[in-house]
This record gives C-alpha cells, structure tokens and sequence, in this order.
C-alpha cells in the first residue's frame, strides 16, 4: 500500500530568509497528518536551493512516486517542491498521470483535477519566475555596489568587512594583518625576494595564520599560491577586479600604483613555476613491457668509444638488479619491425577491396537493426492501445485506478526497455564499424609511412594496429590482438574484432596467399641478442650508469 511523505525544504539564500525553517515545516507537517489520520510518514529534508533541477532528496522522492509506494505529498508550501520548470514538470505530470493522488499544502489540498492541476502549474511557475527575478535583482545590486566602489564578498587578507547597520557593511583596513601585506609587497618590489622565500619568511619569521574560508577559529599558514595570489590582486592599491572588469574602490588602499606595478615586473622576470624538464622521446616509447615482470621498457642513450650513439631499451626492475631481462638494441628491432609492417600493410587497392566487404557486411547488419525498429514501432503502437483499452476498463469501473496505474506502468516499461535495445544497438553498430574502419586505414601503406614518418606518427601508428611488443630474453614478441584504446582492458575481446578476422578470411579467399599472408591474430617473434652469450654478458656488464648485471 502506497505511504505518506512528508517534503520539507529550506536554503540558506537570501530568497528563502523569511520561509519556515525545516524543524517548523517538519512540526506543521507531522501535526497535519496526525490530523488527517496518517500513520508513520517517510520524511524526507533538503537543505539546498531548488532554483536548478537536482536536489536528491526531492529526487528521491519522485523516485517512489514513480514506482509507486509514495501516492500523497506533504509540504508547507507548493514552492517547496520545486523552483524550477523541470522539477515543477516532474511534479505536475506524477499528478496528472495519477502516480501521485494528492499534495497537501498549508494553503490547500492538490488533487487530479483539471483545474486545481492548472493552478498548481501556475503557482509553480510564479515560484520560478520569483527565483529569477530575485537573482537578477541581486545581480543588479551587485553591478550597483561596484558602481559605487563597493566590495560584496568576503574581504581579502589585510581588511575586513564591517556590517554598519541590517542593510549595509562595508570593508576596512585590519589593523592586525594589514602591516603584514605592505611588508610583503616591499619585499617583493626589492626583486630579491622569490615567492619561496616570502612563503619562508611567513611561515618561520612571522609566523602568520590567516583564516580558513569564512571560518573564525580555524586557521592555515599562507602558501605561496595565497602569496602570489596577494602580490597579483590589484586591491591592494584600490581597483576591483571582477570577471575581468575593472572598478574603482572606495576602500583605503594598503599599497601605491607604482609601488604594485614594480612586483608585477619583478614577479614576472622571476620562474615562479619550474618549466618541465624536457624528455627525449624514443621511438618505441611506452609500447614495449618486460616479458619477465610486466615492466615497461625504457629507452636510453648509449654513446660509444667511437663517439657513435645507440639506443637501448631496459627493464626499470633491470636498472635496480632484480630483473634478468636483457637491454633491447633499437636498431635490430627496428628494421624487423619494418619488414612485419610490410608483410601486413594493404595497398590502396586491397584498402579499396576489403572496404567493399566491410559495406556489404554493413548492410546486411543494418537490415537487422531496420527489423529491430520496426518491432519497437510497433510495441510502441500495441501498447497505446493497451493502455486505451485499460482507460476505457477504468471509465467502465471494471478496475480500479491503482490497478490501472500498475498495468500501464508494466506497458510502458516494455516499452522503454525495447527502446533502449534498439538505441544501444544502433550505436554499438556505428561504433563497431568506425573502429573497423579506421584499422583498415591504419593498415594502408603501413611500412612506409612507418619509416618515414615522425617518432609520434610511429607510434600512433603502433597505436592504432594496437600492437604490443613484449621483451622476454633475447626474443622480442610482437603480438596484434586488439586495438591501443583497449588495451587496458586485457583479456577482454573487442566485438568488432570478429569482424576484423572475417574480413581477413574474405581477403584471402579472394586472393594468394602471397598477396594477403596475414592471419589474426598477428604473433611474430624477433630475435635481436647476439649468436653468442659471452658477447652478451660483455655488452651487458658495459651497458649504462647504473645498470646493473644480473
């Protein structure tokens, strides 16, 4: 049996000072339902504006509403549901579609009835145009007090806001912070002073707390983001910087014009932030793992007697002596890499060939999905007239109202999920075939854009085929099983990726064995360590600093 809610609502904004608070909407609330003979309500307090959708509790609320265990509403005020057109929607159509039987307000009941429905609409609409309004009038006065020079928010570090009467405050100098601010823009002025180094002598020289957010007890150290944020604020001086705008205050300034535009030179000839150190790039860069520790492999530079350079890659476990895996020679693995490439790429005409089957393959997917809409079509049209059918039973009084509710809710349910059946996929199909798509392209001329591209364009190319090299001893395995933007799901098998081996079979039907090898998934293994151990252990025991043997 459907149960009784009480709704209480209540925000801290300047619109709702003279509503209610929650414990007096509360005590109205529980003493009217002991009146009309309610027992054991559910409760349900929002301390948040309602003037945007999303306050949970009233969402929660609707949540029962529509499922039917919560069939009347009892709040202090209509305004109290809602604020805004999609919440008052919410709540205007739970009642006109009989998910809710009734809202009992101070004022007056609301019922399923055409005219106290239009009423609601529009007291609900009166409550958020109210809100609106009243933001805009406070944006107004806001525009109005800068006008005039006044501050509106929480005054900065060296002032304080001063409430001279209910309807006006205003910001003074604090006497106690103030003599700190002008010492720390002189220090800064001088241009001997690195924003570490104010940040040290405020926190071990002065020692100075200021405030936590509005708190009046709690208090932080000021860090250097605060010191640089004080040293930027053109307040100081007496301008008000607001959305990018500039206003003359009528506060006292703590600092001169020319004295805050020599901190601004001195701050901006001083790094206040260290750049980022810059990283060479190698070409197999975070595509290549450790087939002993799952590690990924780094590059480094080796330079030679000679003066020559190579380029190694190394395991992080191996630099710290607890992996076995060997250094990988770049240049040997590299041209191999090639000659893979080469094996598996498609000419533009064999890219034009396996289009035609993905089109065809496309087609035939897309009848299957026309036959899913025509069925959702008409599910859509049997249960409009199900429901039509249920309406005239309910007229006929051969059931009842909530018996109806249910049966149309079970319709419509049936309905919605046969909906998002079809929507999902339709999608999944879209998205299956793009990443079909773009793998074929990744495989157009493949070695040659390979070798002579750029080192990012490599890897985004490596990226795309979603190869993955693992290192495991003097072999290098490189293995093509799903693309890069899945990798991080491994072991799971894409979808799509059946369809990337059906039209490698098609291709091959089509085709010799010499014109179209590759098989999926791709495996090949390189070797690229020495014929001989010895030299191994030579080469490894002379590798980099700090790479220790095993």
């Amino acid at each position: 049996m459907p149960r009784i809610a009480i709704y209480a609502r209540k925000s801290t904004e300047s619109d709702d000072r003279q509503v209610q608070s929650l414990d007096a909407q509360l005590h109205w609330a529980l003493t009217r339902c002991a009146d009309l003979g309610f027992r054991d309500p559910l409760i349900f307090k929002e301390a948040q504006s309602a003037k945007t959708p999303g306050c949970p509790e009233f969402n929660r609320l609707m949540e029962l509403v529509d499922a039917g265990e919560v069939d009347t509403i009892v709040t202090w005020k209509a305004d109290r549901l809602a604020r805004n057109a999609r919440d008052a929607g919410t709540v205007q159509w739970a009642l006109e579609s009989g998910s809710l039987k009734q809202i009992i307000t101070s004022d007056r009941p609301y019922t399923r009835d055409a005219d106290v429905e239009l009423f609601l609409g529009l007291e609900l609409s009166l409550s958020a145009k109210y809100s609106k309004d009243l933001s805009k009038n406070v944006r107004r006065g806001i525009s109005e007090k800068l006008r005039r020079g006044e501050w509106s928010w929480k005054a900065p570090l060296g002032y304080r806001n001063l409430r001279e009467n209910a309807d006006h405050s205003m910001i003074v100098v604090d006497e106690a912070t103030a003599p700190h601010v002008r010492r720390l823009f002189a220090l800064a002025a001088s241009g001997d002073y690195s924003i570490g180094r104010l940040a040290d002598v405020v926190k071990n020289e002065w020692k100075l707390q200021v405030p936590v957010g509005r708190s009046k007890t709690a208090t932080k150290t000021l860090s250097r983001a605060g010191i640089h944020i004080i040293l930027t604020n053109p307040f100081y001086y007496g301008s008000m910087l607001v959305k990018g705008e500039v206003f003359q205050g009528s506060h006292a300034p703590l600092v001169s014009k020319e004295q805050f535009d020599l901190v601004q030179k001195a701050l901006a000839g001083r790094r206040l932030i260290g750049d980022a150190p810059k990283r060479r790039r190698f070409k197999l860069s975070s595509l290549m793992t450790c087939g002993n520790c799952g590690r990924l492999m780094s590059g480094f530079v080796k330079t030679k007697r000679s003066g020559k350079q190579y380029v190694y890659y190394v395991c992080s476990k191996h630099l710290q002596g607890a992996c076995s895996q060997p250094l990988v020679p770049e240049a040997k693995l590299y041209s191999k890499l090639y000659r893979i490439l080469s094996r598996i790429a498609l000419s533009p005409v064999e890219y034009e060939i396996a289009s035609d089957l993905v089109r065809k393959v496309q087609l035939k997917e897309l009848t299957e999905l026309e036959r899913l809409t025509a069925s959702e079509s008409a599910t859509t049209s049997d249960t409009e007239t199900h429901v039509s059918r249920l309406l005239d039973l309910l007229l006929a009084a051969q059931i009842s109202e909530s018996e109806f509710a249910r049966k149309r809710r079970e319709l419509q349910s049936a309905r919605v999920e046969l909906s998002i059946a079809a929507a999902t996929a339709q999608l999944a199909h879209k998205e299956k075939f793009e990443l079909l798509q773009g793998f074929l392209e990744s495989l157009i001329d493949a070695a040659e854009r390979f070798d002579t591209g750029s080192d990012e364009q490599r890897r985004e190319l490596f990226r795309l085929l979603g190869f993955e090299l693992v290192a495991k001893g003097e072999n290098v395995s490189v293995r093509c099983g799903k693309p890069a933007t899945l990798l991080m799901k491994r072991g799971e098998r894409p979808d799509w990726w059946a369809l990337v081996d059906r039209i490698g079979t098609d291709l091959r039907a089509i085709q010799s064995e010499e014109q179209y090898p590759i098989q999926y998934p791709i495996q090949f293994s390189i070797r690229i360590g020495p014929p001989a151990s010895s030299t191994w252990k030579r080469r490894k025991s002379r590798s980099a600093p700090g790479v220790k043997s095993s």
